[in-house]
Parts: structure tokens; sequence; C-alpha cells
């Protein structure tokens, strides 16, 4: 073999040619085209990785929901207070929202009330009209809350009328005591100012409400207390009632205008059976 002879084993060398196209870059328009045939798969699949992160939230939430429903729930029926994943549902603005606060609170008032009459018995002494009274007015702000709902004013109405029962039916009406006149005043202002609230909103609601009825039911209510001291049973409520059904209204002291009496009969003793609340 020559001295010239290329070894067997040397690489065959690449053509200039083909050397200079292995160095250039990826035409930028295959690039483009590329990515853009990507895009709608790479979109889709960002969104499927979204909404499994979302799903996998919402099955943990209503895990949460679920472990605080059954906590809510005792040999009783429902504890009163309430889950906050739950009160925030009921604070939703949904048409059974108000139903389902009404329900709560309704449970809730009358197993307060229930424990204050046990204690009393209990104890074999009266609780006093001032504990009595602090204990109902703890429900104004959830009563408020729950006339700001959609249809809660007529829920709140009624559970507002409970309160002002129950503290009636706490008794020592007819004990004369001055300081018992005042707290039952005081007790019957405030929530006589959020009774002209819910009832500005069902009116403004315009739902169908038979006005007239429950105006004799508050007037009955009234006659009945004003023979023990008591002259500010909803009396700003009673006007703006009356006010709107074209009715006769309260005074501003709280006196009726029309006749003294129940239903239109002279007026009460003190010895006439109570008015249902």
């Amino acid at each position: 073999m020559g001295h010239n002879a290329l070894p067997m084993d040397a690489p065959a060398a690449m053509p200039p040619s083909l050397q200079s196209k292995s160095l250039e870059p990826t035409p930028d328009l295959l690039t483009r085209a590329f990515n853009e045939a990507l895009r709608p798969h790479q979109e889709k699949l960002d969104q499927l990785e979204a909404d499994n992160q979302d799903m996998r939230a919402y099955i943990e939430s209503l895990e949460q929901e679920r472990a605080e429903l059954h906590n809510w729930i005792d040999k009783r029926g429902l504890r009163p207070d309430v889950p906050p994943s739950i009160a925030k549902s009921m604070d939703a603005p949904n048409p059974n929202a108000a139903q389902s606060l009404s329900n709560q609170l309704d449970r809730k008032i009358t197993i307060v009330n229930f424990d204050l009459h046990r204690l009393q018995d209990d104890l074999n002494d009266s609780i006093s009209t001032r504990h009595f009274a602090d204990s109902m007015l703890k429900f104004l702000p959830d009563l408020s809350r729950l006339s700001a709902l959609p249809t809660g004013p007529k829920y709140a109405f009624d559970l507002l009328l409970k309160l002002g029962g129950n503290l009636n039916s706490h008794g020592g009406l007819d004990s004369q005591d001055e300081e018992d006149k005042l707290v039952r005043k005081d007790f019957f202002d405030r929530v006589d100012n959020l009774m002209v609230d819910i009832v500005s909103r069902r009116f403004e609601e315009g739902e169908e409400w038979p006005v007239q009825r429950e105006i004799r039911r508050l007037e009955k209510t009234a006659t009945y207390l004003r023979n023990f001291g008591v002259e500010s049973y909803f009396p700003r409520a009673l006007d703006l009632m009356k006010s709107e059904s074209g009715g006769a209204g309260y005074g501003s002291d709280g006196q009726h205008s029309g006749s003294a009496g129940v239903n239109g009969v002279g007026g009460g003793v003190p010895n006439e059976n109570p008015p249902k609340y």
C-alpha cells in the first residue's frame, strides 16, 4: 500500500454541503406551526389540571361539612350552635336560607327559654327579669341578620314576637316592682326598634300578609300588658303597620288612640287570661 492511500478504517468525510445544512437553525415557520398545533392540547391539559384541583377542594369542603353536620346533631336533635360552614350557607341569598336560619334560631330560642325555666325550677327561686331579658336580647343581632335575607322579614317578625312572649311568660308582671317595669320597658323599646325595621322590609317585599290580624294580636297583648304598667309593647311598629294598612295609630306615648279594651270591649283587668303570643 502506498503512502497516499487512505486507511481502511478511517470514516468518510461529510460533504461540505451537508455540513453547512446541519448547522442551520430550525426554520421559524416550522417551530411556530408546531407550537400552534400544540397550544390547544396544552391549554386543555392546564384546564383539566385546574378542574382537578377545584374538584379536590370541593370534595374536601363536602367532607368538612359532613363532619360538621354529624357533630351538629346530638341526641336532642340539632345543637343550638351552628357550625361555620352551615351558618355561611344560611346567610346565602337563596329562598331556602331564611327558612333554614329561622328554624335554627327558633330552636335555639326555645332551648334557652326552656333552660332558664328549668334553672328557675331547680333553684326554687325566680330568676330576675333583667337576666331573662338579657338572655332574650342576645338574639337581636341574629334576627336582624335573618330579616336581611329574602323572605326573612316574615320569619324574623314571628321570632321577635316569640322573644316578647318568652319574657312575658317569665312571670313577675303583677309584682308592681318599679325596677322590673323599667327592665321590661327597656326590653320592649329595643325590640320595637328592630320590629320597625322588620315591618318596613315586610311591606317592601310585598308579600301576602294579613296585617290587620297581626295588628289585632299586638293590640290585645299591648292592652293586657298596660294593666301591669307596661306601656311600650311595639308602639312604633304598630304605628307603621297601621299607617301602611290605613288603620288607626298609636300615640307617641304608646297609648292606643282607639278603644281602651281588648277587641273593642271595655278596659281589661289584670285577672283576665293573657293573650297567646
